[in-house]
């Protein structure tokens, strides 16, 4: 059972988010999800910082009517937190809220209880962190004067301002402990609660156990299993895994660092994948290219099948054209998918090469080594440097198969360009003879159709 406790400091930037949990980040020292219990709050954060406003508003109004200055007050909303057992109600705390304002004057403007925070012990049993926390609007709603002094002044005496010295924190001790029905703290204790954000450092630097790699390494390995990875990927889980228990072993990994670690882990698992899978997509459109030429390597072929079973046939003027020279020139002359292909194969290995790959792969790995976290001594130095070593003969077999078909297809495109030249060229000195051989036979036709008309004549 916790003993009565009641502890005093400025409200904190976001204060009222943290104590209704809408803040935008959920705080990481927070039980997992299925050991939290029911939080309580009276306002909401907005209802609260509304409320806040109004009584400064009139504060500041009364305390010129009745000074005639300009009020000076900056830290004007205090919290207080206070100890609970399971047993408290949002309506016990209340009741406290109501007692402290009757002993300060303050005016409560926000009470929440939290059961959602604490640690799970070696056992696997959940220890609550149970307290609730005040908020106080500190300022005198009547006159404007700050109410929450250390020290008074006479004539702040004779207006009935009492300071906050150690004889007025320990009465609210007292009264805490006679509202909530709990056993008092020791008197003249010098022990000071931690906040929240305390907590969370304190938390922080906490050593790492191996129950929390456990939990870490399951929900990771989880995360592999559904992006589809592979043996290396796991090889270098149970390499981090290994490393990270002789961290905790020693003594030298606090939760944050295992945290961070397993992040990094995470992230560059990710990236791998995704490069992996876009590798892949160049590789299937590479595939894809290459069965279209294939397609216009059989186009051709029946191409010049076609022209090989016209050879030998007569023009107008009686000449033969060698068409074996068009079929010897003539290569697949349609160019609808050059440049899409030319420009896919430089940027793939413009992008993906495996000169590219490579620098990434030891870049990433070096910084790791170079810091100490792999010994070469290690199982985790050594594979490493094993799938290092993997890595890049897999990338060089790419490499050489990108490069030949990249070659082979600039072969294909510059025998095509030359053939569409010389074909252009061959039909260009063509043009004249046919235009002379149409012409020769419009000039036999009529000849001949002199002769049949001279012929009837004569007939006659």
């Amino acid at each position: 059972m916790a003993k009565a406790s009641i502890n005093f400091a400025k409200a904190a930037k976001g204060g009222l988010a943290h104590n209704d949990r809408s803040e935008s980040r959920e705080p990481d020292y927070l039980l997992p999800a299925e050991f939290r219990l029911q939080n309580e709050v009276d306002r909401s954060a907005g209802e609260a910082e509304k409320m806040i406003s109004d009584l400064y508003r009139q504060a500041k109004d009364n305390y010129r009517q009745k000074f005639g200055q300009k009020l000076q007050a900056k830290s004007y909303v205090w919290e207080a937190v206070v100890n609970l057992n399971k047993e408290h109600t949002l309506d016990d705390v209340q009741r406290l809220a109501k007692v402290i304002e009757k002993e300060t004057g303050f005016t409560s403007v926000q009470v929440a209880i939290h059961r959602d925070e604490g640690h799970i012990n070696e056992r696997g049993v959940p220890q609550y962190n149970l307290h609730a926390h005040l908020t106080f609007f500190t300022l005198d709603r009547q006159t404007g004067e700050q109410l929450y002094r250390r020290q008074v002044t006479e004539k702040q005496k004779e207006r009935g301002i009492q300071p906050m010295n150690r004889e007025r924190l320990s009465k609210l001790q007292d009264l805490t402990a006679e509202v909530l029905g709990m056993e008092r703290g020791k008197r003249g204790s010098k022990a000071v609660r931690m906040d929240h954000k305390q907590y969370k450092e304190a938390k922080r630097q906490e050593l790492a156990k191996v129950k929390d790699l456990t939990a870490e390494i399951k929900e990771l390995r989880a995360e592999l299993k559904a992006m589809g990875a592979v043996r290396e990927d796991y090889a270098r889980l149970e390499a981090e895994n290994k490393q990270l228990k002789e961290k905790i072993k020693a003594k030298d990994l606090t939760i944050e660092d295992l945290k961070q670690q397993i992040e990094d882990l995470r992230k560059d698992l990710k990236r791998d994948n995704a490069k992996e899978e876009k590798i892949e997509q160049y590789r299937e459109l590479l595939l894809d290219q290459e069965e279209r030429i294939d397609a216009l390597i059989e186009q051709n072929k029946a191409l010049q099948a076609k022209i090989s079973t016209n050879e030998g046939q007569s023009m107008g003027n009686g000449s033969k054209i060698d068409l074996r020279t068009i079929s010897e020139l003539n290569r697949d002359i349609s160019f609808s998918g050059e440049q899409r292909l030319k420009g896919n194969a430089d940027r793939l290995l413009e992008e993906y090469g495996a000169e590219l790959m490579l620098k990434e792969f030891l870049e990433r790995e070096a910084e790791p080594i170079t810091k100490g976290v792999l010994k070469k001594e290690t199982v985790g130095y050594k594979i490493t440097m094993t799938q290092a070593d993997s890595l890049y003969k897999r990338l060089r077999d790419r490499e050489q198969r990108v490069r030949g078909f990249i070659k082979d297809a600039k072969l294909v495109f510059d025998s095509l360009g030359r053939a569409v030249d010389k074909v252009k060229d061959f039909f260009k000195k063509l043009q004249p003879s046919r235009d002379q051989s149409i012409k020769e036979f419009k000039d036999r036709s009529k000849t001949r159709e002199k002769i049949r008309s001279s012929k009837q004549g004569l007939s006659r």
